[in-house]
C-alpha cells in the first residue's frame, strides 16, 4: 500500500513538473538504449559530463506516461544528477520494463545504441551479479535469457527511431577506438561542441543502480584496448536452444546498425 501510495505520488509530480517547461519534450532528451555491461556507463559519463546534458547514468523510469519526464528530472534532482541550464535530458536505458510502453513521443528522442558480443556480455553480467552477491542474474543461463529479450526488445525500438535520430554502436568499436567511435555519434545526432573522450564518474553513476559500481570510478576517460579481467563463468554449456538465440539477436541488431550507416541523415 505505501509503495502503491508512494508511485502514484511520484507520477503526480512527474506530471506536474514536466507541464513547467519546454524542456521536458522527448525532442529535448538523449537516451543510450543498451544492456547491462557494454560500456554504457563510461558513455553515459562522457555525454553526463558536458553542461548542455543533465543526467548522470540509469534513472530506472518507466516510459509509459505523460509525466515520465518529469518523473526523470526529478530522479536527477534526488541524485545530484540535475543541471538546471542544460538544454537536453539524458537517461540510460538498459531493460525492458522501462521503455517497452513507451509513447510514441520517446522515438523523437536521439538514441545511441549499443551491443556486446553474447558471450562476453553474458560472462561478464553473471560474474557481476555473481560478485555482488545478487541473484537476479548470477549464473550464465539467466543472464543469458536476459540478454536475449533485451537485444530483441532493441532490434524492435530500433525500427521505430528514425534514421537521423538513432546510430548503433558495438562494444568493441566503444572501446578500441572511442575517439572515431564519438566523432561518428556526434556526427550523425549533432553534438556541438562534438563529444570529447573525458568525463567525471560522479558517485550517483555507480550507486543504487547508476551504473558501474565497480571500474567506472577509477577512469577519467575510455581507455582504448583496456585489459579487462577475465571471469570465469563460461557460456559453453548453455543450452543448444538458448546459444543460439543470443547469437541471432545480437547478429540481427548489428546487422541493422550496419545498414543505419548507410541512411543518409536528413
Amino acid at each position: 500500500m505505501i509503495q502503491a501510495l508512494r508511485e502514484t505520488g511520484k507520477r503526480s509530480a512527474g506530471w506536474l513538473l514536466s507541464r513547467t517547461s519546454d524542456l521536458y519534450s522527448y525532442r529535448n532528451c538523449v537516451f543510450i538504449l543498451a544492456h547491462m555491461r557494454c560500456g554504457s556507463t563510461a558513455l553515459s559519463n562522457i555525454l553526463c559530463s558536458r553542461e548542455d546534458i543533465s543526467g548522470y547514468g540509469e534513472a530506472h523510469v518507466r516510459y509509459d506516461g505523460p509525466g515520465a519526464l518529469g518523473r526523470l528530472a526529478i530522479n536527477q534532482m534526488r541524485r545530484d544528477g540535475w543541471r538546471p541550464g542544460a538544454r537536453l535530458l539524458f537517461d540510460k536505458i538498459l531493460h525492458n520494463r522501462h521503455d517497452e510502453q513507451a509513447l510514441p513521443q520517446f522515438f523523437d528522442a536521439r538514441a545511441i545504441f549499443i551491443a556486446r558480443r553474447p558471450d562476453e556480455a553474458i560472462a561478464s553480467i553473471a560474474d557481476l551479479f555473481t560478485r555482488l552477491g545478487r541473484k537476479a542474474y548470477d549464473t550464465p543461463q539467466k543472464a543469458a535469457v536476459y540478454y536475449a529479450e533485451r537485444i530483441e526488445a532493441l532490434s524492435d525500438l530500433w525500427m521505430r527511431f528514425p534514421a537521423h535520430r538513432r546510430i548503433g554502436i558495438r562494444h568493441d568499436q566503444l572501446m578500441r577506438t572511442p575517439n572515431e567511435a564519438l566523432e561518428r555519434i556526434s556526427r550523425h545526432l549533432h553534438f556541438s561542441p562534438a563529444l570529447r573522450n573525458e568525463y567525471i564518474s560522479t558517485a550517483a553513476s555507480r550507486e543504487r543502480g547508476g551504473g558501474d559500481p565497480l571500474v567506472s570510478g577509477r577512469h577519467n576517460r575510455i581507455e582504448p584496448n583496456l585489459l579487462r579481467r577475465k571471469v570465469n563463468l563460461s557460456c559453453a554449456d548453455l543450452p543448444a536452444h538458448l546459444r543460439a538465440r543470443v547469437d541471432e539477436a545480437y547478429r540481427h541488431l548489428t546487422a541493422q546498425f550496419d545498414s543505419g550507416h548507410r541512411i543518409p541523415i536528413t
